[in-house]
């Protein structure tokens, strides 16, 4: 399980994760999920950020997140690949979605094109906007570790979908 979260976000507790891991196993029959299985993460600035976030997952408009190989190194985390499941928590650390990864790509900072960003949320997937976003929200993950965004910098597309939502009796757009 990866559990790093960058700050201000709060880890999760083991009983958070047991729950919601009971949760989608009763939603979803075909899955035995245990904590361990997970990846956490947290996607935003802030709390309304974040749930700003969750809307646009709800909605099918934002079907990925982005990763850096750079944090993953540093973190131990694990490296995305398809079929990860991918817990996200809220700040205070409390697991509200869960989504499967479908799709892995890669891609260089300094040459985003609309391609990579056609996952994110439909008002940041113009390079334009994503790029500054990007650069703001990674810069401020990569400090603690005495980096920060350049031109070379390698991230990971990670595409998703949906399967289940705590705070939605696990109903998913998806039909999870």
């Amino acid at each position: 399980m990866t559990r790093y979260l960058p700050a201000p976000a709060r880890a999760p507790t083991a009983d958070a994760l047991r729950v919601f891991c009971a949760g989608a196993n009763r939603t979803l029959h075909d899955v035995a999920l245990t904590p361990h299985m997970l990846d956490v993460r947290w996607i935003g600035l802030d709390g309304p950020s974040t749930q700003r976030v969750f809307e646009l997952i709800r909605q099918g408009d934002k079907r990925g997140t982005f990763s850096l190989p750079w944090i993953i190194e540093k973190t131990g985390s694990r490296v995305p690949h398809v079929g990860n499941w991918i817990t996200l928590v809220d700040l205070e650390g409390r697991p509200v979605l869960l989504t499967r990864t479908v799709r892995v790509d890669s891609a260089v900072f300094g040459r985003v094109e609309p391609q990579h960003t056609a996952i994110d949320g439909s008002s940041v997937r113009d390079p334009a906007v994503w790029i500054p976003l990007h650069t703001h929200y990674w810069n401020t993950h990569l400090t603690p570790f005495g980096l920060s965004v350049t031109p070379e910098m390698p991230f990971w597309i990670e595409e998703f979908v949906l399967v289940y939502d705590a705070e939605n009796c696990g109903i998913t757009a998806a039909g999870g």
